[in-house]
């Protein structure tokens, strides 16, 4: 099994919001770290693959949380191609 870096920065996004009873933009959070609104944009995607401490520590700030509360390892499943397969 593979093991994939993943984040929680939907789910703390979305208990910010039910906590403060508004709506928070993606282009806030980023202002209040001092990013790209697409670099956050990644982040909730599950797309992003770099680590920028910046980034890291500024979310943790923003949403009030430890470094556990944000990123987690997860085992995946890894799906062979058939069609690469050789036989013997």
């Amino acid at each position: 099994m593979a093991k994939r870096l993943k984040n929680r920065l939907f789910d703390l996004l979305r208990d910010k919001e039910k906590r403060e009873q508004r709506r928070i933009t993606q282009s806030e959070i980023a202002r209040a770290i001092g990013v790209m609104p697409s670099t956050i944009n990644g982040w909730i995607q599950q797309e992003s693959r770099r680590l920028d401490e910046h980034v890291v520590v500024g979310l943790c700030e923003y949403f009030g949380c430890e470094l556990d509360d944000l990123l987690y390892i997860t085992e995946e499943n890894q799906t062979v191609d058939k069609s690469q397969e050789i036989e013997a």
